[in-house]
C-alpha cells in the first residue's frame, strides 16, 4: 500500500508545483503615498472686504471733540512669500494695497449741533510679517508690521467749509491673522483679520477752530484668493 500511495502523493505535488507556475505569482499592489500640502513658495493674490474705523477729532482750543466712524467696503492686492520649516512653522512677508469706497463720515462737535467734522479714508496698505501653523492644506497664522493710509476730511456747515480741508497720508502699525485653505497646490484661499493704528496727528485749518487734532484707526475683515507659484 504505501508503495503506491508514495508515487501518488509525489505526482500530487508535482501537480500543485505545475498549476502555481501557470497561473503566475502576483505582488500586492503598492499602498499610495500621499505627500503633505508644502507652503513654501511665492504667490499673488487679490482681496475683498469691509473696513470700518474711527477718527476721534479734537479741538484743543475749543475743548471740543467729534468721532466720525470711516467705513466701507475695499479691492485690493497683495503678494508675499512663504517658507516652511521641517516642524511646520511656517514664515511669511507680504505687501498689500487697498482702494476703500464709501468710507465718509461725518459726525458734530459735542455741544455744536450741525456743525461736524468730516473724515474719510480712499485707500490704504500695509507691509506684514507672519507666522503660521501647517495642518497640511490648512494653516492659521499670525501677522503684523507697517500700515499707510490716507487720511482727509474738513468741517462742515452742514456743507464743506472753505479753508478748512486736510488730506494726508499716515503711517502707523498693524497687528491681526486669518485662516489660510490650499484649494490645489497652486490656489489658496484665506479669511483675513488687521487692526490698524495711526495714532494722532495735528492739522490746522485756517478757519473755525484752529488746530484740529485727528486719532485714526482701522478694523478690516478680507476674503483673499491667491496663486502660489
Amino acid at each position: 500500500m504505501k508503495r503506491i500511495l508514495a508515487p501518488a502523493a509525489i505526482a500530487l505535488l508535482a501537480t500543485s508545483s505545475a498549476m502555481s507556475a501557470d497561473l503566475g505569482y502576483k505582488k500586492p499592489s503598492p499602498v499610495p503615498v500621499f505627500a503633505a500640502f508644502n507652503w513654501t513658495g511665492a504667490y499673488v493674490g487679490v482681496d475683498a472686504g469691509y473696513q470700518f474705523g474711527r477718527a476721534a477729532a479734537f479741538v484743543p482750543l475749543a475743548g471740543v471733540g467729534a468721532t466720525p466712524t470711516p467705513q466701507g467696503f475695499s479691492l485690493g492686492a497683495h503678494a508675499g512669500y512663504r517658507y516652511q520649516l521641517q516642524n511646520n512653522v511656517v514664515l511669511g512677508a507680504e505687501i498689500r494695497a487697498f482702494g476703500n469706497f464709501g468710507t465718509r463720515s461725518s459726525k458734530d462737535y459735542t455741544g455744536f449741533p450741525g456743525q461736524a467734522q468730516r473724515v474719510e479714508t480712499q485707500w490704504g496698505g500695509d507691509a506684514r510679517l507672519s507666522v503660521g501653523y501647517a495642518m497640511d492644506r490648512f494653516m492659521p497664522y499670525l501677522a503684523g508690521g507697517l500700515a499707510f493710509s490716507d487720511a482727509r476730511g474738513c468741517f462742515t456747515f452742514p456743507t464743506c467749509q472753505a479753508n478748512t480741508n486736510f488730506t494726508d497720508t499716515r503711517v502707523g502699525w498693524t497687528i491681526g491673522g486669518g485662516l489660510a485653505y490650499a484649494i490645489t497646490n497652486n490656489l489658496i484661499a484665506r479669511v483675513d483679520y488687521a487692526y490698524s493704528d495711526f495714532g494722532r496727528k495735528n492739522y490746522t485749518p485756517a478757519a473755525v477752530f484752529g488746530v484740529t487734532r485727528i486719532k485714526l484707526e482701522t478694523h478690516a475683515i478680507r476674503a483673499g484668493l491667491s496663486y502660489k507659484f
